[in-house]
């Protein structure tokens, strides 16, 4: 068989962007133990008829082996780490090396690459522009949408940091009652007698003013009348 014979023959990976990366979204939260026509049909919501076309794709690429079942590269397949390998293990295995010199950004032109197929693979525009696009998406390596990737540990770490604890319930008032200014401290004179009187009480609201008269008869003597201030100046003023 001559090598333009095999070059006929050969068949690349038909499959485009988006369904790739449904599949990507799906494995990524559970690998299936089979992957068949009724699970493809289910998860990506299509018919068993356009499932039949993407199971042998699985397996052209290495997802599944010929019973269905998951390879190694299916769980490799999963994860942002180990992506970029798996890209770099189908195009290795399945696209020539010519072509992955050419085209070896996934911004080339789409049309280029098809052109490129359409003369190695003899298919006709239609299917070289699908086989083209997946190329380009293998070789672009993108990521998967934020809203399904893994979160970091450190993410994680964050989103479960406590929140500060809110300050303790004040019933009484105590902070605003610091903040309020008090009256000097007046010292305790002691009495005549030499017994402390009592501190007088703080008023709240008006002061309140007392004029006091004293009646003295005339024919009080002097004695008397100081007796009579003085007894005053104990009952009154604590003198």
């Amino acid at each position: 068989m001559t090598a333009e014979a095999v070059e006929q023959k050969t068949s690349y990976p038909y499959m485009s962007p988006s369904v790739w990366t449904s599949l990507r979204r799906v494995f990524f939260k559970q690998v299936p133990s089979k992957v068949t026509l009724t699970y493809l049909s289910s998860i990506l919501s299509i018919t068993e008829k356009t499932a039949k076309n993407i199971l042998p794709q699985m397996r052209n690429v290495g997802l599944i082996d010929q019973n269905g079942v998951p390879t190694d590269l299916a769980q490799d397949f999963r994860f942002e780490e180990t992506y970029p390998k798996v890209c770099d293990t189908i195009l290795e295995s399945l696209y020539p090396l010519e072509v992955r010199e050419i085209f070896s950004s996934g911004d080339a032109d789409p049309a280029a690459v098809a052109n490129w197929f359409m003369r190695h693979s003899k298919s006709g525009q239609a299917s070289a522009n699908v086989v083209a696009k997946f190329y380009l998406h293998l070789v672009a390596k993108e990521p998967l949408p934020e809203d399904v990737k893994p979160r970091t540990p450190r993410a994680t770490a964050k989103q479960t940091t406590k929140p500060a604890a809110p300050a303790k319930s004040d019933p009484e008032n105590l902070t605003e009652k610091a903040d309020i200014p008090t009256e000097p401290f007046a010292p305790v004179r002691p009495q005549a007698n030499g017994q402390s009187h009592p501190a007088p009480q703080q008023q709240s609201g008006p002061s309140l003013h007392v004029d006091l008269q004293v009646h003295i008869d005339s024919s009080a003597s002097a004695d008397q009348i100081d007796a009579i201030f003085a007894s005053m100046a104990k009952h009154l003023y604590g003198r």
